[in-house]
């Protein structure tokens, strides 16, 4: 029914609302889920040097 559907997404947006006042890649970073945070314009550089690392570290 459209009044439980109404309020439904209501409270999944408040939900949303609350996560995204708490996560965010910075606190990510703090706890240690991410090690670092790359710049748009230094990602393709970032990307190069880690396959080159990870190639380097394997016998191929």
């Amino acid at each position: 029914d459209a009044v439980r559907s109404s309020v439904r997404n209501e409270m999944v947006g408040e939900v949303a609302a609350e996560f995204d006042r708490v996560h965010s890649v910075e606190r990510a970073r703090e706890v240690g889920s991410v090690h670092e945070i790359i710049a748009p314009a230094r990602l393709r550089p970032a990307l190069h040097d880690a396959v080159s690392r990870g190639l380097a570290s394997v016998d191929v």
